[in-house]
Formats: structure tokens, sequence, C-alpha cells
């Protein structure tokens, strides 16, 4: 790989490590995990560049987003870090961190990421992205492989089952 290369993967990492690697926290809920997930996400990056080179800064931003959404169901439908999670789940919010958001402190993370946990990876995907990572559906279409539409009704869904499983808790 040339030198002008390896200058634009290192900016685009330098720019986007910290935004993918939140995001797979958020999905994943373990630091190691998350951080595996977003090396996978990286070398990706690195393999499939020279087809990347000269997209504009959204569409790699979108990519990054959509390799770490297939790098994260991966990681889900393996059963030893699935057990991972769920032991990650019932330790969640046992000493607030203080970077919430005001007026979020109230809220309690350990039921919301449960009843998130129950949702499919599809909505999980969704949910995070348009709440957490502030994605318009346009973008989230995008990034998951969807028609805006499709995620529009989904979003609508997703969010009035979790409000079920929320009020079920």
């Amino acid at each position: 790989m040339s030198s002008d290369n390896d200058a634009e993967l290192a900016e685009v990492y330098g720019s986007s490590v910290r935004e993918i690697y939140a995001y797979c926290l958020r999905r994943l809920f373990v630091t190691n995990l998350a951080e595996d997930a977003t090396s996978a996400v990286f070398l990706r990056l690195v393999e499939r560049y020279p087809s990347l080179k000269g997209k504009s800064r959204k569409a790699i931003r979108n990519w990054l987003y959509g390799t770490a959404s297939n790098v994260i169901a991966d990681f889900l439908r393996n059963a030893r870090r699935q057990k991972q999670i769920g032991e990650a789940l019932a330790g969640i919010g046992q000493g607030s961190s203080g970077q919430e958001p005001p007026g979020l402190e109230r809220l309690d993370w350990p039921v919301l990421y449960a009843a998130i946990r129950e949702l499919s990876e599809r909505q999980q995907a969704i949910i995070v992205l348009r709440y957490f990572e502030g994605f318009e559906t346009k973008a989230i279409a995008k990034v998951l492989g969807m028609a805006h539409v499709t995620v529009r009704v989904e979003l609508l869904r997703t969010v009035a089952a979790l409000r079920q499983k929320l009020l079920r808790l």
C-alpha cells in the first residue's frame, strides 16, 4: 500500500475509531468484545480500502457502521459471547459513570439495556443507531442496507415493542 493510502487510512481511523468503538460498546455491552469488534471493523477497512478510496466521508462512515453492524451480528451469534454480554448486563448501572446526558441520570440503565437486549439484532441496531448515535432514518437505511420506508416503519414498531417491554419490567 502506498504512503498516500497509509495517510488516508490513518486519517479515517483517527477520525472514526472512537465513534465506531462507542457503537460497538452500546451494542455488545462488554469492553473487550467492543474492542475486538472495533479491531475487526478496521481490519476489514484496510482490506477493502482500495474499493473505498475516493468515496465521500459520509459513504465511508456509513460503510464503517454497516461493517460494525455485521461484525456485531457475528459476535452475537457466538454463545460464549452471549453469556459474557448477559453477565455484563447484570452488572450495568452499579455506579454511575457521571457521563450521562443531563436528565438521564434518573434512567434505569440496566432495565433499559435488558429490554433492548430482548429485541432482535436488527431492532437493536436501529434503536442504537437512532437514539444513541443520532442517525437519521435515511442514514440507518444505508448502513443496514434497508429501504428508508422499512426503517421508518421498523423504528415505530421497535419503539412500541421496547415501550411494552419496559412497562413489563
